[in-house]
């Protein structure tokens, strides 16, 4: 008898340390995982078909997006995506701008939404003004209902607690602000070393879409991002990955 309950202390004292070995690695990982600087990718509007081509070349570089989509209901891109690792946000229905609508438009354009994705499958927690344009009202009003709103046209670092409740801006990545390679080249490597350089910092670029027109950016300039982040030690997230840490 003796025996037994010596054993069943041995067992239990085993127990209890591969428990607390397993939680303490998980608080590390998870400081780590914080410490960590980050980019979040956004693409906005709604280019389906397009945004499906380079699903292959997200997963090439495990870079997962952020798709603020114009739809009033998720439909099965959106179920797709996310299957993939990446987030489906709100950027109105029908891209509208917010600041022109009457309180009932808002709710109707803007925050129902939210219920409307949910009960389709789809967990929207991030908000992007069309054309970048709000109010601080606007930004108190909201984040009411998301956790995090973006705006447009800036570049910024934020710290986790602004992803978790807060307004972030986002810097264009479009051809249509850089005439050639060389400066958009320069212009990310500037930004990445300033974000390496700032501990559990995080920025937010944007496009549309990835091909040659004036309001997308180039496949060869994206992997260029991809590779320049991922030398630096970068890591992209979601919106929701940061809003979760």
């Amino acid at each position: 008898m003796k025996n037994r309950s010596k054993l069943l202390l041995i067992i239990g004292c085993a127990v209890i340390v591969i428990a607390a070995a397993i939680l303490g690695g998980y608080k590390m990982y998870r400081v780590h995982e914080v410490k960590k600087c980050g980019i979040l990718l956004a693409f906005d509007d709604y280019n389906e078909q397009n945004w499906r081509d380079h699903f292959d070349l997200f997963e090439k570089y495990n870079v997962p997006v952020t798709f603020f989509v114009t739809l009033d209901e998720p439909n099965e891109f959106c179920l797709d995506a996310v299957k993939k690792g990446h987030e489906i946000g709100c950027h109105t229905i029908g891209h509208v701008n917010v600041t022109e609508l009457s309180d009932e438009e808002i709710k109707e354009y803007v925050i129902d939404p939210i219920e409307i994705f949910k009960e389709g499958g789809i967990e929207v927690s991030s908000f992007a003004y069309p054309y970048g344009a709000h109010t601080p009202e606007l930004d108190e009003l909201l984040l009411q209902h998301y956790k995090t709103v973006r705006g447009a046209y800036f570049y910024e670092l934020h710290n986790k607690a602004d992803l978790r409740h807060g307004y972030i801006d986002a810097y264009p990545i479009d051809n249509y602000y850089f005439e050639t390679d060389e400066e958009f080249q320069s212009s990310i490597d500037a930004i990445l070393q300033e974000l390496s350089e700032n501990e559990g910092a995080v920025t937010c670029m944007y496009s549309h879409a990835i091909d040659g027109g004036a309001w997308c950016v180039r496949e060869d300039r994206l992997e260029y991002l991809f590779q320049k982040a991922h030398e630096m030690g970068l890591e992209f997230y979601t919106f929701q990955q940061w809003q979760n840490f």
